[in-house]
């Protein structure tokens, strides 16, 4: 068979290989892994609120930056007392002495890049139970769940019986992987609306306010929040408080002429795609809030009080609908991280963080 006859029967599996990869969070005992569309995956142990945690990530592709983290203490509880990690890990109740010369050392946090250093550790602690603190007993991080969760990674990456695999290695040479998939664009960003007279305003939020179609909404009129923001020079955004709990609240978003007659449209959040935590693809404005001066619109869904777990996305308006832009989750409440740090299922090739507002 020619050489060209065998590049084209490739072809179908090349294009397998680069499309678009299904975001994922999923659990294994306790382990947390997230892929998102580029097929990049953290995973990280938990409970956090016991103050240690380790998390490893990795981009897909030959150029896979790597990055193992072991720290003690988080965004909630700030710096805790105690010596230094370096003198103090126990792994299965054995001092854990690793070679930190490529590691970056602080008092309460280890972090490597180096992929040998990283094998290096894995090797070590893969088939172990636990990494614990020697002055504090209840610092512990479960390792059985760990294997499996990088398993996977390497699964969603490519990376199984190939010489880059974390977990399950073969003989395929290091750089006989699939290259990361090619993230989608967002719209260009429309010319910035000219911001809203007063009369503008005050007549919307009038509309928005009482003659606007809420049939489906819990709050009485008098309780509803209603704001009002330029989206083009001919269109205005009405965000609507709908229903309110401990720490949500619900709006409805509609898009409205900016001058009377008053012509309304409903807007509703459809994801790319269907996250694992939930059974449909249409997402609620919770918190919403919109930057006319960039026309993006931000939701953050607190999954407590604390604002430790949750669903945090951005959308971009295309001058007709809201694109999403990025969206963040996490579903293991345990006082880790707040949303600026949450790992991602979905992100675009022009982005900004996403931001709880």
């Amino acid at each position: 068979m020619s050489y060209w006859m065998k590049l084209l029967l490739l072809l179908p599996f090349l294009f397998v290989a680069c499309v678009q990869a299904q975001p994922l969070q999923k659990s294994f005992s306790d382990w947390q892994l997230t892929c998102n569309n580029a097929a990049f995956c953290v995973a990280r142990s938990f409970p956090g609120d016991n103050g240690l945690v380790m998390t490893l990530s990795r981009h897909a592709g030959v150029n896979d930056r790597p990055l193992l983290r072991i720290d003690y203490g988080s965004a909630y509880s700030g710096e805790l007392p105690g010596g230094p990690l370096k003198d103090n890990l126990l792994l299965d109740q054995r001092r854990l002495t690793p070679d930190l010369k490529h590691w970056t050392v602080e008092p309460h946090h280890l972090a490597t890049s180096n992929a040998i250093a990283i094998d290096e550790f894995l090797a070590q602690t893969l088939d172990a139970q636990n990494l614990q603190l020697t002055y504090k007993a209840n610092a512990t991080i479960p390792l059985s769940g760990m294997k499996a969760a990088l398993l996977l990674m390497d699964d969603v990456q490519g990376r199984v019986n190939g010489a880059s695999a974390w977990v399950k290695r073969g003989d395929r040479v290091q750089w006989d992987v699939p290259p990361q998939p090619a993230l989608p664009a967002l719209p260009s960003p429309l010319p910035p609306p000219p911001p809203l007279t007063q009369e503008e305003t005050s007549g919307l939020i009038d509309f928005g306010t009482w003659r606007v179609n809420t049939d489906n909404c819990s709050l009485d009129p008098l309780r509803r929040e209603v704001s009002v923001s330029p989206l083009t020079d001919s269109k205005a955004l009405l965000l609507i408080s709908c229903e309110t709990g401990a720490y949500n609240v619900i709006d409805l978003a509609f898009e409205v002429t900016r001058t009377q007659p008053y012509v309304s449209r409903g807007l509703s959040l459809t994801l790319p795609f269907t996250p694992p935590s939930r059974g449909d693809n249409q997402l609620e404005l919770v918190n919403a809030e919109f930057d006319a001066s960039h026309e993006l619109l931000y939701t953050f869904s607190k999954g407590r009080g604390l604002g430790d777990c949750g669903v945090a996305t951005r959308w971009q308006y295309d001058g007709n609908e809201f694109v999403l832009a990025e969206y963040a989750e996490e579903k293991t409440c345990d006082a880790w991280h707040s949303s600026e740090d949450w790992p991602t299922l979905w992100v675009t090739e022009s982005q900004n963080p996403v931001q709880s507002r």
